[in-house]
């Protein structure tokens, strides 16, 4: 197409015109030759009337697989980070909770144990009261104590409520702050890979989509060990899981079912020595561990991003309405050659 301020540049319109027209026909046929399926080529011969073998051999280059190589190179950097989310599942998180799901076991009978009369839950068989601070476990939502009623009191009239402090067992997790854009692999108009960037439960038992659709383990820039003593950011997806059963305060446990503070403690500090042993295996943020496994992560990040704009580029129309513009331009170059201001 030619340019339509050919010879109307006398004008500031006209030459800020002419410009126009160049500029927008350069960025058009850049953007066209993206869209083929080999962009770039055919090149020029380096000289003229180059040898019949030198022709032959050009033609049976092959433009190498950028994308293909750019994927794997992502799949093997996620498939180390899925196989240690998976080792971390099964080696600290699955005994951690497993020695939760003890604890609360033994809470449950001994509160289970707890006669509903109005001399034993009124001296030593029974819980802290409401109001009073419950001291910090390490195995229960500190923040979500609350109070149960699990006796009544005879010797009132009418017959009251007893109640005592309680608060939930949640299972310890591996939380990852992942971007959904980026691991589900989407590509709409409006889609950026790195925003809205949030918690998700990190487990070889969920899926997700796009490379996470087996299961979302390897997933997002930085995993985490949630658990009691730190949630790490990651509480709300905590406690929107199942709790494991509930801890009971009790006055003094070993009065309804002997045994039972001792047994808690070994528990508990057991727990503790795992979750330890996991966040210095994770490092960054949680230990200083430059060999951690989150430094891993964020090269697998980069690559995911690379593969992400990769996928997005495979286009099949211009970014841009590029002729709109140019059809605007001729349309209206008298006009615009006539402004000199």
């Amino acid at each position: 197409m030619a340019n339509p301020f050919e010879g109307k540049q006398d004008t500031t319109g006209g030459k800020a015109g002419f410009a126009a027209f160049g500029e927008l026909t350069s960025d058009k046929a850049y953007d066209d030759e993206t869209l083929k399926d080999n962009p770039g080529s055919p090149l020029p011969f380096p000289v003229e009337n180059p040898p019949q073998e030198y022709i032959e051999g050009v033609r049976q280059i092959e433009r190498p697989d950028y994308e293909g190589i750019q994927l794997q190179k992502f799949k093997d950097l996620k498939k180390t980070c899925e196989a240690m989310d998976d080792i971390f599942e099964r080696e600290f998180i699955d005994v951690i909770n497993f020695k939760k799901n003890e604890i609360a076991t033994i809470m449950q009978e001994a509160f289970d144990a707890i006669p509903d009369g109005a001399v034993d839950p009124l001296a030593n068989r029974r819980l802290i009261l409401p109001g009073a601070t419950a001291p910090t476990t390490g195995i229960v939502y500190q923040a979500g104590i609350s109070s149960v009623s699990y006796a009544t009191n005879t010797t009132t009239t009418p017959a009251t409520e007893i109640f005592g402090l309680t608060g939930q067992i949640f299972p310890d997790i591996l939380a990852a702050f992942h971007y959904p854009v980026l691991s589900n692999g989407s590509h709409g108009e409006t889609d950026l890979p790195l925003a809205n960037g949030t918690y998700i439960r990190v487990s070889r038992t969920i899926t997700g989509s796009g490379e996470y659709s087996a299961s979302n383990l390897g997933i997002g820039q930085t995993i985490y060990h949630s658990g009691d003593n730190d949630y790490a950011g990651a509480v709300g997806v905590v406690t929107s899981q199942t709790p494991l059963g509930n801890y009971y305060f009790f006055s003094d446990i070993d009065v309804v079912r002997p045994g039972s503070a001792t047994s808690i403690t070994a528990l508990t500090s057991e727990i503790n020595d795992r979750r330890a042993s996991l966040r210095a295996r994770i490092g960054l943020p949680h230990v200083n561990n430059p060999s951690g496994i989150n430094t891993l992560r964020s090269t697998k990040l980069r690559d995911e991003l690379a593969v992400w704009y990769d996928e997005a580029g495979n286009r099949t129309k211009n970014i841009q309405d590029y002729q709109a513009g140019l059809n605007a331009l001729v349309g209206n170059a008298t006009s615009i050659s006539e402004y000199n201001g």
